[in-house]
């Protein structure tokens, strides 16, 4: 293996980890290492018939090459058919006679058969807004049922070359169901977004028809997306399923950005996004504590079914492929193993190809398969980590973050929210005509009347205001409806006033549907560092079909405060297993240095082991946006091997870097 190049500490970062092996403190979830698996059936032959690389339709197998490494990844958990193409998946399109689906050879069979090549548990997205709870029972009947002459779907099975049952256990309602049905062109704005009681209700219909074929089951819920209001759509759905939720399902992504004009720098902008991991630890307590509140259960599992950084974005470079975004992903990893967090699986999105792939080519092609940096973690945790996680105390310099792009700042101490007054928003409405829609004004009351057969993206009146930078705004309105017909209501939207399409921020309230008197709406909202004015805007998304009806909107007001500080971040961020064979012990730590331009020398000590060797596997590269798009080898694991002397270890973590510490000894 190639060294680690000589290392530029300074003695003012110098940290000091002390490994407590005889105090485990959980066993390591091996279904933390998931990741998805598409099979999307409307976007053409290398991923419908593919797989996006990893199915060989010609040969009826898995790709080797990109086997390999997804079990040199250690992949735990695949993900079918993934993403919001999910909403539309037709599953049995993709079974029985290959002659009658030419143009689905990835299909659920081949699927099932390469998670056996891979040693992965299968996890299916039953479609949410197209088909029935029949289909999703009918699903399970292929899956588990015998093939006895008693079970159609099961001899179908047979003859797709498998007569014995898959035995399929972990299974989704919906995929982000909350935000309705985009993706698929073809049927956008035929299917209306489920309210949260819909969305409830459908649940327990599907599964109990999916339990009725196989009581072993266990089908999840969408529960949240991302780090909204838990109030609007968690906290209904889970108080309508309650106890018989079988598992909650969330989307974890930090941070969101969505620039291509290298604001901020790359350092910058990572140093804030190493700082998300206290903030997801500090979601998930309230996420559980929700659960536990609404369901009256504490042994409710969490399925993270997907999650990455949120970088939307090619310039300067992609920086979902860069090594800031695999130490982001880390940063996750280490969350996800906490036992308090009640993760039973995690899944990264995703793994092949496509727009957010860990691996990249298409060996069929003849194209050599390149690992991107975020595949790197999961490399090293497989190869290196422990079985058992062990208490661990750190000493260490720590650094500010002023947050941003979904992040709140970490500094100081840290501290709780602080509210700076309410102002009424008395700028006058702004208004632009739209076809179709008539607007009119009254003081300060608009009215904005919905012609019918139209499912129109409202957002044609704005009230602008300068704001203090570094503040957040909560921006309340009150809305009143007359026989308003879409699921997609009035709303108001708050954002950067330079627009949704150059800053991709923005935030939007609950809607108001049907005839309601005025109504109280309320959002909160973050602007980005750079912002200098906001505006809000009477709303209603299109994407629910067409709407018709009045809706008036008065009385915006806007409060300043300063959200939430978390405590300043250490430089170092700390994870331990350990495996034992008798007296043996093998201690890894999994260590991410923060610090994007300094090394930073660490002790290590291990009271109750002697130490015999320590070695370093770390994923290191040249700078903190580095990617592997033009040469394979910039961001690369090197080996090194650390000091030892008794129970005490001295090693050096470089700048920007992800590293497995590994460490052999014999138990005093």
């Amino acid at each position: 293996m190639i060294p680690l190049p000589a290392p530029l500490p300074q003695p003012n970062l110098a940290a000091s980890i002390v490994v407590h092996v005889a105090r485990p403190v959980g066993k390591v979830n091996p279904w933390i290492f998931g990741t998805n698996l598409i099979a999307y059936q409307h976007h053409g032959p290398r991923i419908s018939n593919e797989g996006d690389g990893v199915w060989d339709p010609l040969r009826r197998r898995s790709v080797p090459q990109m086997a390999a490494l997804e079990k040199r990844a250690g992949v735990t958990v695949a993900r079918w058919p993934g993403g919001c193409e999910a909403h539309t998946f037709e599953w049995k399109k993709t079974v029985g006679p290959l002659a009658k689906r030419p143009n689905q050879l990835w299909g659920l069979p081949e699927f099932l058969r390469h998670c056996q090549d891979i040693g992965a548990e299968p996890l299916i997205t039953v479609s949410d807004y197209t088909g029935t709870a029949q289909d999703a029972a009918d699903l399970v009947e292929y899956l588990n049922a015998p093939n006895d002459g008693h079970h159609p779907w099961a001899a179908i099975r047979a003859s797709d070359g498998h007569p014995a049952p898959w035995n399929v256990t972990w299974f989704e309602y919906g995929n982000e169901s909350e935000h309705g049905l985009h993706y698929t062109q073809s049927d956008f704005g035929k299917y209306r977004r489920f309210t949260p009681e819909e969305y409830a209700h459908n649940y327990l219909l599907y599964r109990r028809a999916m339990r009725a074929v196989d009581p072993r089951i266990r089908l999840g819920a969408v529960v949240a997306t991302g780090f909204p209001n838990l109030d609007l759509w968690a906290k209904p759905v889970l108080s309508i399923i309650g106890k018989r939720l079988d598992f909650a399902i969330h989307h974890c992504y930090k941070v969101g950005y969505y620039s291509n004009d290298g604001k901020p720098d790359a350092g910058t902008l990572f140093q804030i996004a190493l700082t998300a991991g206290d903030q997801i630890q500090d979601f998930y307590e309230t996420f559980n504590r929700l659960i536990r509140t609404c369901t009256g259960r504490t042994d409710v599992p969490v399925a993270v079914t997907e999650y990455n950084g949120h970088f939307v974005q090619e310039k300067p470079v992609p920086y979902r492929h860069t090594l800031g975004n695999a130490l982001l992903n880390a940063e996750m990893i280490h969350v996800f193993l906490q036992p308090r967090n009640h993760i039973a699986m995690a899944c990264f999105w995703e793994f092949p190809n496509e727009y957010w792939g860990a691996v990249k080519g298409y060996a069929l092609q003849g194209e050599a398969l390149v690992r991107r940096p975020q595949y790197y973690p999961f490399q090293l945790y497989h190869e290196h980590f422990g079985t058992e996680l062990v208490a661990c105390d750190l000493t260490c310099p720590t650094f500010a973050s002023p947050g941003g792009f979904g992040l709140l700042p970490a500094e100081g101490p840290g501290n709780p929210e602080r509210v700076y007054g309410e102002t009424r928003l008395s700028t006058p409405w702004v208004v632009t005509q739209l076809p179709g829609i008539t607007q009119t004004l009254q003081d300060d009351t608009l009215r904005v009347e919905f012609q019918a057969g139209t499912d129109v993206n409202y957002y044609h009146a704005a009230k602008t205001m300068r704001i203090t930078p570094g503040s957040s705004y909560r921006v309340s309105a009150w809305i009143k409806t007359d026989g308003l017909t879409s699921s997609n209501g009035a709303c108001i939207q708050v954002g950067d006033a330079r627009g949704w399409p150059t800053t991709h921020s923005a935030a939007v309230s609950p809607s108001v549907t049907g005839t309601k008197d005025w109504t109280r709406v309320q959002i909160d909202y973050q602007p980005l560092p750079d912002t200098e004015q906001i505006q809000v805007l009477a709303r209603r998304l299109a994407g629910a079909g067409s709407v018709s009806g009045t809706a008036w909107f008065r009385d915006v007001r806007v409060t300043r405060f300063q959200p939430p500080r978390f405590p300043q971040v250490p430089y170092l961020g700390l994870t331990a297993a350990r495996t034992l064979h008798g007296r043996r012990a093998r201690v890894t730590l999994m260590v991410v240095n923060r610090n994007l331009q300094a090394s930073v020398p660490t002790t290590i000590r291990v009271p109750g082991l002697q130490v015999h060797t320590a070695q370093m596997w770390t994923l290191w590269g040249p700078s903190v946006d580095a990617t592997n798009e033009a040469d394979p080898n910039t961001v690369r694991i090197r080996h090194a091997t650390a000091t030892v002397s008794g129970s005490v270890v001295q090693c050096t973590f470089p700048p920007a870097s992800l590293t497995a510490v590994e460490m052999e000894g014999e138990l005093k």
